[in-house]
């Protein structure tokens, strides 16, 4: 999980950052991504199927596609079924919805598909902008506002690689759950690529999910 926050003065230049903020919160999450991909990987690796608790599956069969594994349903299903999920985790808690974003749809898609091409599992791969300036490639930002942004990734094989279960995993990391919870985020774009980032032909999926607010 990666979240930039941006409390610029009124006054101040458009889209400038309190730098101070952003390396203290870059320097936490970036700790803690190794060892979420190390647990991840080790539960996809384990293979066969793992069925979900019965409220969690119940809460997956609302959103259409959400216990489908990769291959057996269309990417913009699966991405369609986690907005579906982690509006459903941010409503229970009295938490707006977050607002799909073609803006960032677009940057969460072509998160996933370098992750991909560049057999990396990571917020900034090699040949792409940071976060940041991915935003600003598709058009997000710059802002004449004040402005945040927030990114998870996961990827996961056979029925660990639904978006049940990949929301299911980032809500039990605390980082992940934090930015989906995040109340000040208001929008969100979804990237979902069949395969692995080091297999594309795998029978698993690659998930980006994009935050953002501008005011």
């Amino acid at each position: 999980m990666l979240i930039i926050p941006d409390r610029s003065d009124p006054g101040s230049r458009p889209g400038s950052c309190r730098f101070t903020s952003i390396l203290k919160l870059l320097r936490a999450p970036y700790k803690l991504v190794p060892l979420l991909v190390a647990a991840f990987l080790a539960s996809a690796l384990a293979g066969g199927p793992s069925p979900l608790p019965g409220p969690e599956e119940a809460e997956a069969a609302q959103c259409r596609g959400g216990s489908t594994p990769p291959r057996k349903a269309t990417q913009r299903r699966a991405a369609k079924a986690v907005l579906c999920l982690v509006n459903k985790q941010r409503s229970k808690r009295g938490i707006r919805r977050l607002d799909g974003s073609g803006d960032l749809h677009d940057a969460a898609r072509s998160h996933t598909a370098r992750m991909q091409k560049s057999n990396c599992f990571d917020h900034t791969c090699p040949g792409e902008p940071s976060l940041t300036g991915r935003y600003q490639r598709h058009d997000y930002l710059p802002c004449r506002c004040s402005w945040g942004t927030g990114e998870n990734i996961a990827w996961g094989a056979g029925r660990r690689g639904t978006p049940a279960r990949i929301v299911k995993s980032w809500m039990r990391s605390r980082p992940h759950r934090e930015a989906i919870l995040e109340r000040s985020f208001e929008h969100v774009g979804v990237g979902v690529r069949w395969g692995s980032p080091k297999r594309r032909k795998a029978k698993a999926g690659t998930y980006t999910l994009d935050f953002g607010y501008k005011r």
